[in-house]
Protein backbone atom coordinates (compact mmCIF):
# COMPACT_ATOMS: atom_id res chain seq x y z
CA UNK A 1 0.00 0.00 0.00
CA UNK A 2 1.91 3.34 -0.73
CA UNK A 3 1.90 5.58 1.99
CA UNK A 4 2.83 8.63 0.32
CA UNK A 5 0.50 11.40 0.38
CA UNK A 6 -0.93 13.19 -2.83
CA UNK A 7 -0.40 17.34 -3.68
CA UNK A 8 -4.66 16.97 -3.75
CA UNK A 9 -6.51 15.51 -1.30
CA UNK A 10 -9.61 14.49 -3.54
CA UNK A 11 -12.84 13.18 -1.90
CA UNK A 12 -15.88 12.92 -2.80
CA UNK A 13 -16.74 16.23 -1.25
CA UNK A 14 -13.63 18.21 -2.94
CA UNK A 15 -12.55 15.94 -6.41
CA UNK A 16 -10.31 18.65 -7.62
CA UNK A 17 -7.22 18.38 -9.32
CA UNK A 18 -4.81 21.43 -9.36
CA UNK A 19 -6.00 22.61 -12.76
CA UNK A 20 -9.82 22.09 -12.08
CA UNK A 21 -9.29 24.06 -8.36
CA UNK A 22 -7.71 27.06 -10.40
CA UNK A 23 -11.13 27.19 -13.56
CA UNK A 24 -13.13 26.52 -10.76
CA UNK A 25 -11.67 29.92 -8.53
CA UNK A 26 -11.46 32.19 -11.33
CA UNK A 27 -15.46 31.43 -12.22
CA UNK A 28 -16.31 32.06 -8.60
CA UNK A 29 -13.81 35.53 -8.73
CA UNK A 30 -15.84 36.04 -12.25
CA UNK A 31 -18.96 35.40 -10.70
CA UNK A 32 -18.91 37.44 -7.28
CA UNK A 33 -18.10 40.40 -9.75
CA UNK A 34 -20.66 40.32 -12.05
CA UNK A 35 -23.37 39.65 -9.16
CA UNK A 36 -21.47 43.37 -7.13
CA UNK A 37 -22.40 45.42 -10.13
CA UNK A 38 -26.22 44.83 -10.62
CA UNK A 39 -28.51 47.02 -9.93
CA UNK A 40 -30.86 46.48 -7.26
CA UNK A 41 -29.12 42.60 -6.44
CA UNK A 42 -28.07 41.20 -2.77
CA UNK A 43 -24.33 40.80 -2.06
CA UNK A 44 -23.06 37.48 -2.18
CA UNK A 45 -20.19 38.09 -0.45
CA UNK A 46 -22.65 38.64 2.82
CA UNK A 47 -21.81 36.60 5.42
CA UNK A 48 -24.85 37.07 7.77
CA UNK A 49 -27.32 35.59 6.05
CA UNK A 50 -28.60 32.49 6.74
CA UNK A 51 -27.84 29.28 4.44
CA UNK A 52 -29.91 28.46 1.26
CA UNK A 53 -30.74 32.45 0.97
CA UNK A 54 -27.82 33.84 -0.68
CA UNK A 55 -28.92 32.79 -3.91
CA UNK A 56 -32.81 33.21 -3.66
CA UNK A 57 -32.07 36.96 -2.74
CA UNK A 58 -29.39 37.59 -5.80
CA UNK A 59 -32.40 35.56 -8.11
CA UNK A 60 -34.64 38.25 -6.73
CA UNK A 61 -32.60 40.69 -7.35
CA UNK A 62 -31.78 40.03 -10.89
CA UNK A 63 -35.79 39.69 -11.39
CA UNK A 64 -36.31 43.21 -10.85
CA UNK A 65 -33.63 44.30 -12.97
CA UNK A 66 -35.62 43.03 -16.13
CA UNK A 67 -38.20 45.77 -15.63
CA UNK A 68 -35.95 48.59 -13.55
CA UNK A 69 -35.30 52.31 -15.28
CA UNK A 70 -31.96 52.68 -13.47
CA UNK A 71 -30.96 56.42 -14.02
CA UNK A 72 -27.36 56.72 -14.25
CA UNK A 73 -26.23 53.67 -14.46
CA UNK A 74 -25.99 52.98 -18.45
CA UNK A 75 -22.71 50.92 -17.71
CA UNK A 76 -23.24 48.17 -15.65
CA UNK A 77 -25.16 45.89 -17.75
CA UNK A 78 -22.02 45.27 -20.18
CA UNK A 79 -19.86 44.22 -17.22
CA UNK A 80 -22.43 42.69 -15.67
CA UNK A 81 -22.39 39.95 -18.84
CA UNK A 82 -18.70 40.34 -19.89
CA UNK A 83 -18.35 38.68 -16.29
CA UNK A 84 -20.91 35.91 -16.46
CA UNK A 85 -19.81 34.81 -20.09
CA UNK A 86 -16.31 34.59 -18.01
CA UNK A 87 -17.97 32.75 -15.64
CA UNK A 88 -19.30 30.37 -17.71
CA UNK A 89 -16.47 29.66 -19.10
CA UNK A 90 -14.40 28.97 -16.07
CA UNK A 91 -17.17 26.84 -14.81
CA UNK A 92 -17.40 24.63 -18.16
CA UNK A 93 -14.11 23.65 -17.93
CA UNK A 94 -13.91 22.77 -13.96
CA UNK A 95 -17.16 20.80 -14.41
CA UNK A 96 -15.53 19.00 -17.61
CA UNK A 97 -12.57 18.81 -15.14
CA UNK A 98 -13.98 17.55 -12.38
CA UNK A 99 -17.54 15.99 -12.83
CA UNK A 100 -18.59 15.02 -9.32
CA UNK A 101 -17.89 18.05 -7.68
CA UNK A 102 -20.90 19.35 -6.61
CA UNK A 103 -20.43 23.31 -5.91
CA UNK A 104 -18.86 23.57 -9.52
CA UNK A 105 -22.37 22.30 -11.11
CA UNK A 106 -23.95 24.83 -8.82
CA UNK A 107 -22.14 27.78 -9.41
CA UNK A 108 -22.31 26.87 -13.53
CA UNK A 109 -25.88 26.85 -12.80
CA UNK A 110 -25.79 30.36 -11.08
CA UNK A 111 -24.10 31.95 -14.26
CA UNK A 112 -26.68 30.44 -16.50
CA UNK A 113 -29.27 31.60 -14.56
CA UNK A 114 -27.82 35.25 -14.86
CA UNK A 115 -27.70 34.87 -18.92
CA UNK A 116 -30.91 33.68 -19.33
CA UNK A 117 -30.30 30.46 -20.09
CA UNK A 118 -32.65 28.73 -17.73
CA UNK A 119 -33.29 24.94 -19.24
CA UNK A 120 -29.12 24.24 -19.40
CA UNK A 121 -29.72 26.09 -15.62
CA UNK A 122 -32.02 23.78 -14.37
CA UNK A 123 -30.15 20.92 -15.75
CA UNK A 124 -26.45 21.84 -13.66
CA UNK A 125 -28.56 22.33 -11.11
CA UNK A 126 -30.36 19.22 -10.62
CA UNK A 127 -26.91 17.62 -11.10
CA UNK A 128 -25.68 19.46 -8.15
CA UNK A 129 -28.39 18.54 -6.20
CA UNK A 130 -28.08 14.73 -7.49
CA UNK A 131 -24.28 14.91 -6.37
CA UNK A 132 -25.38 16.62 -3.25
CA UNK A 133 -29.40 15.92 -1.92
CA UNK A 134 -28.52 17.57 1.34
CA UNK A 135 -27.71 21.19 0.40
CA UNK A 136 -30.06 23.47 1.11
CA UNK A 137 -28.34 26.27 -1.28
CA UNK A 138 -28.30 23.53 -4.33
CA UNK A 139 -32.54 22.54 -3.60
CA UNK A 140 -33.73 26.87 -3.03
CA UNK A 141 -32.20 26.89 -6.25
CA UNK A 142 -33.65 24.24 -8.40
CA UNK A 143 -37.05 25.49 -6.45
CA UNK A 144 -36.49 28.88 -8.23
CA UNK A 145 -35.47 27.58 -11.37
CA UNK A 146 -38.64 24.66 -11.78
CA UNK A 147 -40.82 27.29 -10.58
CA UNK A 148 -41.87 26.27 -7.18
CA UNK A 149 -40.88 29.38 -6.16
CA UNK A 150 -42.41 32.50 -7.97
CA UNK A 151 -40.21 35.65 -8.26
CA UNK A 152 -41.73 39.16 -7.98
CA UNK A 153 -41.00 42.34 -9.35
CA UNK A 154 -40.07 44.86 -7.85
CA UNK A 155 -41.53 46.40 -4.86
CA UNK A 156 -44.05 43.07 -4.86
CA UNK A 157 -44.17 41.01 -1.88
CA UNK A 158 -41.85 38.66 -1.27
CA UNK A 159 -42.18 34.27 -0.45
CA UNK A 160 -42.91 33.83 3.20
CA UNK A 161 -39.52 34.03 5.55
CA UNK A 162 -37.77 36.48 2.63
CA UNK A 163 -37.10 39.92 3.03
CA UNK A 164 -38.61 42.43 0.36
CA UNK A 165 -37.10 43.31 -3.11
CA UNK A 166 -34.81 46.29 -2.22
CA UNK A 167 -36.71 49.57 -3.85
CA UNK A 168 -33.46 51.06 -3.93
CA UNK A 169 -30.09 50.34 -5.41
CA UNK A 170 -27.23 49.59 -2.86
CA UNK A 171 -23.97 51.08 -3.50
CA UNK A 172 -22.02 49.23 -6.41
CA UNK A 173 -18.53 48.93 -5.86
CA UNK A 174 -16.40 49.20 -8.52
CA UNK A 175 -15.47 46.23 -10.75
CA UNK A 176 -12.52 45.61 -13.20
CA UNK A 177 -13.91 44.60 -16.90
CA UNK A 178 -12.18 42.10 -18.23
CA UNK A 179 -12.17 40.81 -21.59
CA UNK A 180 -14.77 38.82 -23.14
CA UNK A 181 -14.51 35.91 -24.56
CA UNK A 182 -15.63 37.61 -28.11
CA UNK A 183 -13.23 40.00 -28.06
CA UNK A 184 -10.71 37.56 -27.36
CA UNK A 185 -11.57 36.70 -30.46
CA UNK A 186 -12.08 39.46 -33.30
CA UNK A 187 -9.36 41.76 -31.41
CA UNK A 188 -6.15 41.82 -33.96
CA UNK A 189 -3.41 44.12 -34.70
CA UNK A 190 -5.12 44.54 -37.97
CA UNK A 191 -8.40 46.72 -36.11
CA UNK A 192 -5.88 49.24 -35.08
CA UNK A 193 -4.88 51.22 -38.20
CA UNK A 194 -0.90 52.50 -36.27
CA UNK A 195 1.96 53.53 -37.94
CA UNK A 196 4.36 50.65 -38.69
CA UNK A 197 6.86 51.76 -36.06
CA UNK A 198 4.16 51.94 -33.19
CA UNK A 199 2.55 48.33 -34.34
CA UNK A 200 6.22 46.76 -34.53
CA UNK A 201 6.75 47.77 -30.71
CA UNK A 202 3.41 46.87 -29.28
CA UNK A 203 4.28 43.50 -31.19
CA UNK A 204 7.34 43.46 -29.02
CA UNK A 205 5.73 43.84 -26.04
CA UNK A 206 3.22 41.19 -26.31
CA UNK A 207 5.83 38.64 -27.47
CA UNK A 208 7.82 39.50 -24.12
CA UNK A 209 4.36 38.88 -22.29
CA UNK A 210 3.82 35.72 -24.32
CA UNK A 211 7.33 34.28 -23.79
CA UNK A 212 8.87 35.96 -20.80
CA UNK A 213 11.32 32.92 -20.42
CA UNK A 214 12.72 33.34 -23.77
CA UNK A 215 12.85 37.17 -23.21
CA UNK A 216 14.86 36.80 -20.53
CA UNK A 217 17.25 33.55 -22.87
CA UNK A 218 17.96 36.41 -25.15
CA UNK A 219 19.14 38.75 -22.35
CA UNK A 220 15.91 41.06 -22.15
CA UNK A 221 14.41 41.75 -18.58
CA UNK A 222 10.54 41.65 -19.22
CA UNK A 223 8.86 45.26 -18.20
CA UNK A 224 5.98 45.18 -15.58
CA UNK A 225 4.33 47.89 -17.19
CA UNK A 226 4.04 49.99 -20.07
CA UNK A 227 2.65 53.60 -20.76
CA UNK A 228 0.61 54.75 -23.59
CA UNK A 229 0.73 58.16 -24.45
CA UNK A 230 -0.60 60.93 -26.86
CA UNK A 231 -3.42 63.15 -28.10
CA UNK A 232 -7.01 62.19 -26.16
CA UNK A 233 -9.16 59.90 -29.40
CA UNK A 234 -6.02 57.97 -31.07
CA UNK A 235 -7.47 54.63 -29.49
CA UNK A 236 -4.92 54.20 -26.41
CA UNK A 237 -7.76 51.91 -25.12
CA UNK A 238 -8.36 49.61 -27.21
CA UNK A 239 -4.53 49.55 -28.40
CA UNK A 240 -4.51 48.22 -24.52
CA UNK A 241 -7.25 45.79 -25.73
CA UNK A 242 -6.30 44.34 -28.45
CA UNK A 243 -2.87 43.67 -26.67
CA UNK A 244 -4.74 41.80 -23.90
CA UNK A 245 -6.69 39.72 -26.59
CA UNK A 246 -3.59 39.00 -28.53
CA UNK A 247 -1.38 38.27 -25.61
CA UNK A 248 -4.67 35.62 -24.18
CA UNK A 249 -4.18 38.13 -21.04
CA UNK A 250 -7.71 38.84 -19.02
CA UNK A 251 -8.00 42.74 -19.26
CA UNK A 252 -9.28 44.79 -16.16
CA UNK A 253 -9.54 48.36 -16.31
CA UNK A 254 -9.98 51.30 -13.61
CA UNK A 255 -10.23 54.96 -13.64
CA UNK A 256 -9.98 57.68 -11.29
CA UNK A 257 -13.66 57.57 -10.72
CA UNK A 258 -13.54 54.18 -9.63
CA UNK A 259 -10.48 54.02 -7.78
CA UNK A 260 -10.75 57.26 -5.62
CA UNK A 261 -13.36 57.37 -2.86
CA UNK A 262 -13.52 59.55 0.14
CA UNK A 263 -13.73 57.58 2.60
CA UNK A 264 -10.31 57.24 4.52
CA UNK A 265 -8.55 54.18 3.53
CA UNK A 266 -11.60 52.84 0.88
CA UNK A 267 -9.01 54.36 -2.04
CA UNK A 268 -5.92 51.93 -1.24
CA UNK A 269 -8.08 49.31 -0.74
CA UNK A 270 -9.83 49.80 -4.12
CA UNK A 271 -5.86 49.09 -5.34
CA UNK A 272 -5.13 45.94 -3.50
CA UNK A 273 -8.53 44.97 -4.33
CA UNK A 274 -7.70 44.84 -8.41
CA UNK A 275 -3.98 43.58 -8.23
CA UNK A 276 -5.39 40.97 -6.12
CA UNK A 277 -7.75 40.00 -8.64
CA UNK A 278 -6.04 40.19 -11.17
CA UNK A 279 -3.58 37.91 -9.83
CA UNK A 280 -6.48 35.29 -9.46
CA UNK A 281 -7.28 35.41 -12.88
CA UNK A 282 -3.44 35.47 -14.52
CA UNK A 283 -2.19 36.42 -17.11
CA UNK A 284 -3.70 39.76 -16.79
CA UNK A 285 -3.50 43.01 -18.01
CA UNK A 286 -4.63 45.93 -15.38
CA UNK A 287 -5.04 48.80 -17.34
CA UNK A 288 -5.32 52.59 -15.76
CA UNK A 289 -7.35 54.74 -18.02
CA UNK A 290 -6.18 58.80 -17.55
CA UNK A 291 -3.15 57.53 -15.48
CA UNK A 292 -1.99 61.16 -15.05
CA UNK A 293 -5.23 61.78 -13.03
CA UNK A 294 -4.81 58.90 -11.40
CA UNK A 295 -1.83 58.83 -10.06
CA UNK A 296 -0.56 62.37 -10.31
CA UNK A 297 2.71 63.97 -9.70
CA UNK A 298 3.09 63.76 -5.51
CA UNK A 299 5.28 67.05 -5.60
CA UNK A 300 1.84 68.93 -7.23
CA UNK A 301 0.53 69.88 -4.18
CA UNK A 302 -2.71 67.84 -4.54
CA UNK A 303 -4.80 66.34 -1.42
CA UNK A 304 -2.91 63.69 0.58
CA UNK A 305 -5.35 61.42 0.02
CA UNK A 306 -4.00 60.80 -3.80
CA UNK A 307 -0.16 60.81 -2.20
CA UNK A 308 -1.49 57.64 -0.18
CA UNK A 309 -3.40 56.20 -3.58
CA UNK A 310 -0.09 56.29 -6.00
CA UNK A 311 2.05 55.09 -2.82
CA UNK A 312 -0.03 51.97 -2.57
CA UNK A 313 0.31 52.27 -6.77
CA UNK A 314 4.10 52.06 -6.25
CA UNK A 315 3.60 49.19 -3.79
CA UNK A 316 2.03 46.73 -5.73
CA UNK A 317 3.71 47.38 -8.94
CA UNK A 318 7.07 46.58 -7.16
CA UNK A 319 5.16 43.54 -5.62
CA UNK A 320 4.62 42.48 -9.74
CA UNK A 321 6.79 39.79 -10.98
CA UNK A 322 6.75 37.81 -14.08
CA UNK A 323 5.92 34.59 -12.34
CA UNK A 324 2.76 36.57 -11.01
CA UNK A 325 1.83 37.06 -14.43
CA UNK A 326 0.33 40.89 -14.50
CA UNK A 327 1.16 43.80 -16.52
CA UNK A 328 0.11 47.29 -16.41
CA UNK A 329 -0.63 49.31 -18.84
CA UNK A 330 -1.29 53.19 -18.46
CA UNK A 331 -3.15 55.90 -20.78
CA UNK A 332 -2.48 59.51 -20.64
CA UNK A 333 -2.91 62.56 -23.00
CA UNK A 334 -0.20 64.29 -20.22
CA UNK A 335 3.03 62.25 -19.74
CA UNK A 336 4.38 65.41 -17.90
CA UNK A 337 1.71 65.40 -15.30
CA UNK A 338 2.67 61.72 -14.23
CA UNK A 339 4.55 61.10 -10.51
CA UNK A 340 7.99 60.51 -11.79
CA UNK A 341 8.45 57.48 -9.73
CA UNK A 342 5.92 55.71 -11.75
CA UNK A 343 8.16 55.81 -14.64
CA UNK A 344 11.22 54.45 -13.10
CA UNK A 345 12.36 51.08 -11.80
CA UNK A 346 10.61 48.77 -14.28
CA UNK A 347 7.21 50.07 -13.57
CA UNK A 348 5.92 52.25 -16.81
CA UNK A 349 9.46 52.28 -17.97
CA UNK A 350 8.75 51.25 -21.78
CA UNK A 351 6.70 53.93 -23.06
CA UNK A 352 5.06 53.64 -26.71
CA UNK A 353 3.46 57.18 -28.68
CA UNK A 354 0.07 56.79 -30.22
CA UNK A 355 0.19 59.56 -32.60
CA UNK A 356 -2.30 61.48 -34.65
CA UNK A 357 -3.11 59.52 -37.62
CA UNK A 358 -1.39 61.00 -40.53
CA UNK A 359 -3.60 60.98 -44.79
CA UNK A 360 -3.25 57.00 -45.33
CA UNK A 361 -4.27 56.57 -41.92
CA UNK A 362 -7.02 59.04 -42.09
CA UNK A 363 -8.58 57.61 -45.11
CA UNK A 364 -8.49 54.14 -44.08
CA UNK A 365 -10.50 55.33 -40.70
CA UNK A 366 -12.84 56.85 -42.41
CA UNK A 367 -13.32 54.44 -44.97
CA UNK A 368 -13.46 52.01 -42.24
CA UNK A 369 -16.01 54.04 -40.43
CA UNK A 370 -18.42 54.40 -42.99
CA UNK A 371 -18.32 50.96 -44.43
CA UNK A 372 -21.97 50.16 -43.65
CA UNK A 373 -22.93 53.70 -44.64
CA UNK A 374 -24.75 54.56 -47.98
CA UNK A 375 -22.28 56.40 -50.14
CA UNK A 376 -22.82 58.75 -52.99
CA UNK A 377 -19.77 58.57 -55.71
CA UNK A 378 -18.96 62.32 -54.91
CA UNK A 379 -17.63 61.21 -51.52
CA UNK A 380 -13.76 61.55 -51.85
CA UNK A 381 -11.95 59.73 -48.89
CA UNK A 382 -8.54 60.79 -50.19
CA UNK A 383 -10.21 63.73 -50.00
CA UNK A 384 -11.42 64.08 -47.04
CA UNK A 385 -8.46 62.60 -45.24
CA UNK A 386 -6.70 65.72 -46.35
CA UNK A 387 -9.20 68.08 -45.36
CA UNK A 388 -9.05 66.60 -41.67
CA UNK A 389 -5.61 67.35 -40.72
CA UNK A 390 -5.11 66.82 -36.82
CA UNK A 391 -8.15 65.46 -36.47
CA UNK A 392 -7.66 61.83 -34.49
CA UNK A 393 -9.93 58.84 -34.71
CA UNK A 394 -12.37 59.44 -32.37
CA UNK A 395 -12.75 63.39 -34.54
CA UNK A 396 -13.12 61.00 -37.88
CA UNK A 397 -15.69 58.62 -36.10
CA UNK A 398 -17.70 61.98 -34.79
CA UNK A 399 -17.21 63.19 -38.49
CA UNK A 400 -18.81 60.43 -40.56
CA UNK A 401 -21.70 60.43 -37.52
CA UNK A 402 -22.20 64.07 -38.30
CA UNK A 403 -22.57 63.51 -42.03
CA UNK A 404 -24.82 60.92 -41.43
CA UNK A 405 -27.27 63.62 -39.27
CA UNK A 406 -26.76 66.27 -41.77
CA UNK A 407 -27.83 63.70 -44.46
CA UNK A 408 -31.22 63.01 -42.35
CA UNK A 409 -32.00 66.19 -41.90
CA UNK A 410 -31.62 66.87 -46.18
CA UNK A 411 -33.20 63.45 -47.17
CA UNK A 412 -36.16 64.73 -45.09
CA UNK A 413 -36.69 67.74 -46.49
CA UNK A 414 -36.01 67.02 -49.88
CA UNK A 415 -38.44 63.60 -49.18
CA UNK A 416 -36.12 61.41 -51.59
CA UNK A 417 -36.82 58.37 -52.67
CA UNK A 418 -35.30 55.21 -50.83
CA UNK A 419 -32.46 55.03 -53.86
CA UNK A 420 -31.33 58.17 -53.53
CA UNK A 421 -30.60 58.21 -49.69
CA UNK A 422 -27.22 58.42 -49.24
CA UNK A 423 -24.40 60.48 -47.62
CA UNK A 424 -22.95 63.23 -50.16
CA UNK A 425 -19.26 65.28 -50.32
CA UNK A 426 -21.62 67.95 -48.94
CA UNK A 427 -22.87 65.90 -45.82
CA UNK A 428 -19.70 65.40 -45.17
CA UNK A 429 -18.00 68.85 -45.70
CA UNK A 430 -20.99 70.39 -43.15
CA UNK A 431 -19.59 67.83 -40.92
CA UNK A 432 -15.91 69.23 -40.95
CA UNK A 433 -17.50 72.72 -40.60
CA UNK A 434 -19.59 72.17 -37.79
CA UNK A 435 -16.57 69.95 -35.78
CA UNK A 436 -14.25 72.85 -36.51
CA UNK A 437 -16.59 74.98 -34.63
CA UNK A 438 -17.04 72.74 -31.78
Amino acid sequence: MNDQTPTTLMTPANPLTPEAELHYTRGLLHLRRGEAVMPYAMSLAEEKTPPGTDVLLALLGLASVATARVLGQTGWIETYRAEMRQALVSFDRAVELAPHYAEAHFRRARALRHLGENDPARDAVRRATLLDPENSSYAALRRVLEGSIPIPQRGSASPPGMPPVPLRPPKIKPSPIPLSAEESAVLTWDDVILPAKTKRELRQTQLVLENPHQARALGVEPPTGLLLYGPPGTGKTTVARVLAAQARCSFLTTSPAETNNMWVGESEKNVARLFADARACAPAIVFLDEVDALLPNRAGGMHQYSDKVVNQFLHEMDGLSQNQGVFVVGATNRPDMLDPALLRGGRLSRQIEIPLPEHDARQALLQNFARRAQLDPSVDFALLALQTEGFSGADLRALVNEAGLQALIRIADADLSPTAQALTAADFAVGIENLRRD
